[in-house]
């Protein structure tokens, strides 16, 4: 099982924002203005803990806290 603090903790450190900013109510546009570095969040959120998003999973993740929830309930097992 995906440790939802973990997936956090690796966020912030892709990102380069201090752990306090990864709150669940946090917009993923407030921490990173790239669309092109939020998809490559993903991509080491996947590697890391062994989730596998689609697209479609994709498509309401707004906050942090979306993120996180996205990452846990995929997991590939």
């Amino acid at each position: 099982m995906i440790d939802p603090g973990a997936v956090r903790v690796k966020a912030a450190a892709f990102l380069k924002v201090p752990i306090e900013r990864m709150g669940d109510d946090v917009t993923l546009l407030s921490l990173v203005q790239e669309s092109f570095l939020l998809v490559q969040l993903v991509i080491e959120l996947e590697e890391e803990f062994g989730a596998r998003l689609v697209q479609e999973d994709l498509k309401d993740v707004k906050t942090v806290g979306d993120l996180v929830k996205a990452i846990v309930t995929h997991e590939v097992i």
